[in-house]
């Protein structure tokens, strides 16, 4: 039995609460297009943990991808995006190596903020 949350985490090793190199980055579109939302890094994928996309727009849309691929089909919503992916420790999507991490929207702008890493490849 673990006798502390402390203790708990550490055996778990979870790098969220161990100072782990998670980085955040704010997604602000002013108009439905394709957006960078984190640069890409020489040698590194970006690993996407978290996320929050909002916006409002008839049949609005957004798709996550890396530089020009889509990640994901696109992600709808009929009169406004509300969309949360909670904290994933294996990731969500992550970039190939050397490319951005991208937002294309349609049908309106979108807003929120993404919890990443930095994997360097080997």
């Amino acid at each position: 039995m673990v006798s502390s949350t402390t203790t708990s985490l550490g055996e778990l090793q979870n790098t969220v609460f161990a100072g782990g190199g998670q980085k955040f980055a704010s997604i602000d579109q002013g108009s439905a297009t394709t957006t960078e939302i984190v640069a890409a890094v020489t040698g590194s994928r970006i690993r996407i943990l978290a996320a929050v996309f909002t916006g409002v727009g008839s049949s609005i849309t957004v798709a996550l991808k890396s530089a020009t691929t889509q990640l994901t089909g696109e992600i709808a919503g009929a009169t406004a995006l509300n969309v949360i992916l909670p904290y994933n420790p294996a990731g969500w999507v992550q970039t190939e190596s050397g490319e951005a991490f991208q937002i294309t929207s349609t049908n309106g702008a979108v807003n929120g903020c993404v919890v990443y890493e930095e994997v360097a490849v080997a």
